[in-house]
């Protein structure tokens, strides 16, 4: 076990965003910048950036097709500060279209395809490249590519695709499900869950697990699950190792391979974050005063952007940053009731 990360202590921040629950988002990037929905006073929500201590109202996307697009959420921040995501009605997730916002200025795109119920834009890399899925008449789910002003179809098989993550090089991630019949031929029918998969340069290569992140060098951050029981898993060239041999996932993995997710504790019901390095294993760093938290995020200075409840029941997010004199110092995972 690496002790200097065993020791390293974090500051806990507060964070004014929405929660999760409601119609807020997260993203961080490796500046450690966070954007995500801000309720104002007339009960609307915009877009905001907080760096450094400092709130700064982005705005409202325009709506499309009509005002009643209102209703903002973030999905991902590149680092040089673009942000994505969707903006939908108050009704509910759909309709919906979605959004970047670049350089000041909102941007709200048309559907993939104009038949289709509503889309989002989940991840953005520093090049531009936006990965999200649409929402089909039919109500399945498809993956695209949006590159150079344009829309790209993912050469990947299954029944709904999802597109959730893009790296520098332009590899892509993200999830997908199979039909029956082709469960049978593989021998996953018993699966009905997601599968995920890693695309880069015109390869497709099928894992047996799911995946929410990657980082540059091409590592992939999810789960797989073993006697129905998802454990947090990290996947590089295809083999899956699992982390975490509790009930977990993974969510975030940054450039020197940290990966930070949530776990399930023996004997309770509430879930815990996590962060795991090869050279130190897991800690559980839920700050003091939450009953529950999960991790949403990891950038490359170690910040780690999370979510959770108090123990006086107010949810909300926060940033956890190292500092040698933090409050918050990595504790052992619960592992026995």
């Amino acid at each position: 076990m690496n002790s200097c990360f065993a020791a390293e202590r974090y500051d806990v921040t507060p964070l004014p965003f929405i929660p999760f629950s409601n119609i807020g988002g997260e993203a961080l990037n490796n500046n450690g910048v966070v954007v995500g929905g801000i309720a104002n006073s007339d009960g609307s929500v915009s877009l905001a950036e907080w760096s450094n201590g400092v709130l700064t109202n982005l705005g409202v996307p325009p709506g499309l097709p009509s005002q009643d697009f209102k209703l903002p959420r973030v999905f991902g921040i590149n680092d040089c500060g673009a942000v994505v995501g969707t903006i939908h009605t108050s009704a509910g997730d759909l309709p919906s279209r979605w959004f970047m916002y670049e350089r000041g200025r909102f941007s709200v795109l048309p559907l993939a395809d104009p038949t289709h119920l509503g889309g989002a834009a989940i991840g953005i890399n520093n090049r531009g490249g936006v990965v999200g899925y649409d929402h089909t008449s039919s109500n399945r789910v498809i993956g695209w590519l949006w590159s150079n002003g344009a829309y790209s179809s993912l050469p990947v098989s299954g029944t709904s695709t999802t597109a959730l993550g893009i790296n520098s090089s332009g590899t892509v991630i993200g999830n997908r499900r199979l039909r029956l019949i082709r469960r049978l031929f593989t021998g996953q029918w018993r699966c009905t869950g997601e599968r995920g998969y890693v695309l880069s340069r015109g390869t497709t290569q099928y894992l047996n697990g799911f995946v929410y992140a990657i980082n540059d060098s091409g590592e992939a951050a999810g789960g797989s699950t073993s006697d129905g029981q998802a454990m947090a898993t990290v996947f590089k060239n295809g083999i899956a190792t699992v982390i975490l041999s509790l009930p977990s996932h993974a969510v975030g993995i940054n450039s020197a391979a940290s990966v930070v997710g949530s776990y399930q504790p023996a004997g309770y019901n509430r879930r815990h974050l996590f962060r795991w390095s090869a050279n130190s294993g897991a800690f559980d760093l839920t700050p003091d005063g939450y009953r529950s938290a999960e991790a949403a995020a990891i950038n490359g200075r170690g910040d780690i952007l999370g979510f959770g409840e108090t123990v006086g029941g107010k949810s909300g997010y926060f940033l956890l940053t190292p500092d040698p004199n933090g409050g918050l110092t990595p504790k052992a995972l619960i592992t026995a009731p």
